[in-house]
């Protein structure tokens, strides 16, 4: 599993492992939110080539599966969330982070065929279902259980016997009929006729009236028949046009919720999913190249990969030689090009060449070196002595004597300028040579300070106070993942002939290098 830390519009690894391609809800994906996110309906977005794959989260959910269809190769993953509580539109976003699809050994006996992940809009239908769904609470308890959980004692029939009424009070008679309205005048010479009597009033009804001698406490059940009825009364309703509600189905119905809810709810309205639709589309692009691109075969690829151990391949700026031999294997395309090899066409390539060591790991690395070399770290500057007393996992036996800019060491995303305070007489053509591992690709720090003809405080603190003013040489570097430690070489091109300090940083980040040797190669 993989944790991140979302903080704000930044995600931040908290545990990493190795991504294989050709996995199927295997690989989970999990996140930490700070508390600006904890109310927000949240998704996971995965970019790869011109594809996306959208993850509900939701607004609880923290777990998320890694989309099957990614395949080998950078894939670029973000968030996004939406404010259901906000009276205005909010979305937030995160800067994406890169993570690495390596190519599995799976082998497929016949086609295994990728279930799609679903698209953002099927994913929100569930969890509105889901959410209608969960709206219906578990039914309540019968009347007669209620009864016998406040004390009644008998059976269901003895229970409903109970309840009978005594007989109620005879009805009163009726009230006498109104007299009949006269005859009409009969024709000459007839008398006319009398009206009816009235109809005597019907008896009233036997009164109901229950028998609750039974139970222990008369006004205990009272309080609850009248707990139990007031919340039905409160819902009671008539609707005015039920025959039209009568004729809907299931499926209408079930529409009819969605559709409501879709109004009720800000997230879900009609501008928060246009302006999700236009971000996606902002994402999406073509190459205008793509027939150059076509071009670029596995031949080639592993043709300019050979010329990078070639003489030609050190006019770049950085020359990697990879120490994994099963890499090198594969991509040159011959089992004789081993790391005993590529070593043996670095020590031809810097044969004859005088070169100062700065710093080298191994047992007697801090006698050695540690003199010369000083620390900054949140302002304040100590020599490598007197840091290794607060930091002793920095250069101990545990990593190798390594430098080891690690959390372990620093906590996080601590920076820790290292300042080497032998002076080194450099030319235009003096190369720089680092064997490192990084855990991450980055940009990096490394400085060259040119040494002043009077100098009244310590090396370190000069060259920070140049660093800081803008006066130092910049070189460019760049910190390179790798599973193993890699030599790279750095010109200084650019550079006036003169006397040098060398200073680099390194950070307790996702990178947190460890540098195993650092040389200086004369012009």
């Amino acid at each position: 599993m993989m944790k991140f830390l979302v903080k704000n519009q930044k995600i931040e690894v908290l545990e990493r492992e190795v991504l294989a391609s050709d996995q199927i809800a295997f690989v989970s994906v999990k996140f930490v939110f700070d508390g600006a996110w904890k109310t927000l309906h949240k998704v996971v977005q995965f970019t790869q080539c011109e594809e996306t794959y959208n993850v509900v989260l939701g607004i609880d959910g923290t777990t998320c599966l890694l989309p099957a269809e990614l395949h080998p190769g950078a894939v670029k993953m973000s968030l996004f969330g939406y404010d259901a509580e906000s009276d205005t539109t909010l979305r937030a976003t995160t800067v994406p982070v890169t993570l690495h699809i390596r190519p599995s050994g799976f082998v497929a006996d016949g086609d295994t065929p990728i279930p799609p992940t679903p698209d953002l809009y099927t994913q929100l239908l569930k969890k509105l279902s889901e959410m209608q769904a969960g709206a219906n609470g578990k039914d309540g308890s019968s009347a007669y259980e209620i009864a016998i959980e406040n004390g009644f004692v008998g059976t269901a029939a003895e229970w409903l016997e109970s309840l009978k009424g005594r007989d109620g009070i005879d009805g009163k008679d009726g009230l006498p009929g109104k007299d009949g309205k006269d005859g009409a005048d009969g024709l000459p010479g007839k008398d006319g006729t009398n009206g009816k009597d009235g109809r005597d009033g019907r008896d009233g009804k036997d009164g109901v009236s229950p028998d609750l001698t039974n139970y222990p406490d008369t006004n205990a059940v009272k309080a609850l028949v009248q707990d139990a009825v007031q919340p039905l009364l409160q819902q009671a309703h008539v609707h005015e046009n039920l025959d039209v509600l009568d004729d809907l189905t299931a499926d209408e119905l079930s529409l009819l919720r969605a559709l409501q809810e879709f109004e009720d709810d800000t997230t879900y309205n009609i501008q928060t999913f246009r302006e999700a639709i236009t971000a996606l589309n902002e994402k999406a692009h073509t190459h205008e190249n793509q027939s150059a691109l076509d071009q670029i075969t596995a031949a080639k690829i592993a043709q300019w990969d050979g010329f990078g151990t070639q003489i030609n391949g050190l006019s770049t700026k950085i020359t990697v030689y990879s120490e994994k031999v099963e890499s090198n294997t594969s991509r040159i395309g011959t089992a004789e090009r081993t790391l005993e090899s590529l070593q043996k066409q670095i020590d031809n390539l810097t044969s004859g060449r005088n070169y100062t060591i700065l710093f080298q790991s191994g047992q007697d690395a801090v006698s050695t070196y540690a003199p010369d070399i000083s620390m900054i770290l949140d302002g304040g500057y100590q020599t490598m002595t007197d840091f290794l007393a607060a930091y002793p996992q920095f250069c101990s036996a545990a990593n190798d004597f390594v430098l080891s800019y690690s959390q372990e060491c620093f906590n996080w995303d601590k920076l820790v300028l290292t300042v080497c305070a032998k002076p080194l007489s450099l030319t235009k053509n003096a190369e720089i040579v680092m064997s490192y591992q990084s855990s991450s690709s980055e940009a990096g720090s490394l400085y060259l300070v040119q040494k002043p003809q009077k100098m009244d405080i310590p090396i370190g603190v000069y060259v920070n106070i140049e660093i800081d003013a803008n006066r130092a040489v910049s070189l460019d570097f760049q910190w390179l993942q790798s599973d193993t430690f890699i030599t790279t070489i750095t010109e200084c091109t650019g550079i006036s002939d003169g006397e040098y300090y060398l200073a680099w940083v390194g950070r307790s980040n996702n990178s947190h290098p460890k540098i195993r040797f650092l040389k200086v190669l004369e012009g």
